[in-house]
């Protein structure tokens, strides 16, 4: 079943005859599927996660998501949207309200009932091993945490879809490779479809099922890549041959882009 579909996208900022950032993006994305999206700084990535999300509108082209077309009414949008969960670079939590208040706030904007959000929130923040921090404020909280946090947020009304942009790229190495296992293992759980955009080669292949490279100036897809290892996937497998030639394949591509466009 496919869960993202992008037809023939384009996108640019002001009136027609303005620069194109996304021209003629093609995409199917299957449900469970884990899709990274990588590139260098400005090649459209973020703005194409955005327009999957709807915080942006495409200039032309379509994307629907479990079958609801974001381009048609508002109650296809509407439709669509409850399916999606977003976490972003910066964890955005609100620093009056604890862990557990920040995870249950899109189930109090549901009107879902205190005590079953209460349960709902304990048993995400049981998912991304945060239940001892359940009462503690973002301050208390090291930038890991936050972002766990943020991830039992936007899987506390149990969206088909999730999309990441770049949430792990403000943290230093050791933590992020932590929290990259700390993913895998939740999306081996609950097989939610993720759309995680990076700039990081080996975190793409790390996490993905596929490897999405795009290119700016206007941004397009170069390449689709599946990375074939098995799951669960453990943090020596960086070390592999295996692992070492899609990093060379994805890098090429990276690199022969950049070449073209100087």
């Amino acid at each position: 079943m496919t869960a993202i579909r992008i037809d023939h996208v384009c996108k640019r900022f002001g009136p027609p005859g303005a620069p194109v950032v996304l021209d003629d993006i093609n995409l199917d994305i299957s449900h469970g599927e884990f899709v990274a999206l990588l590139g260098a700084s400005g090649c459209g990535k973020t703005t194409l996660l955005r327009i999957i999300g709807n915080l942006e509108r495409a200039t032309s082209g379509r994307v629907t998501i479990m079958g609801h077309d974001l381009s048609e009414s508002s109650a296809s949008q509407r439709e669509a949207l409850s399916d999606v969960g977003f976490v972003f670079q910066e964890h955005n939590l609100l620093p009056w309200r604890s862990s557990l208040a920040n995870v249950v706030l899109p189930l109090q904007a549901r009107r879902v009932p205190r005590h079953e959000r209460r349960e709902i929130g304990e048993r995400m923040l049981d998912l991304v091993g945060l239940s001892a921090a359940r009462d503690k404020l973002p301050h208390q909280l090291s930038g890991g945490m936050r972002q766990r946090v943020a991830i039992a947020r936007a899987l506390s009304y149990d969206p088909a879809v999730l999309l990441m942009d770049e949430p792990f790229g403000a943290l230093d190495a050791q933590t992020r490779d932590g929290l990259n296992i700390e993913l895998q293992r939740i999306w081996l759980e609950k097989r939610k479809t993720i759309v995680f955009v990076t700039h990081s080669i080996q975190e793409a292949v790390f996490l993905a099922d596929r490897v999405v490279v795009m290119q700016g100036g206007p941004g397009r897809i170069v390449a689709d890549i599946t990375i074939d290892f098995p799951r669960p996937r453990g943090i020596e497998i960086m070390a592999s041959p295996e692992f070492a030639r899609y990093i060379g394949e994805l890098r090429a591509h990276l690199n022969h882009q950049a070449e073209a466009a100087e």
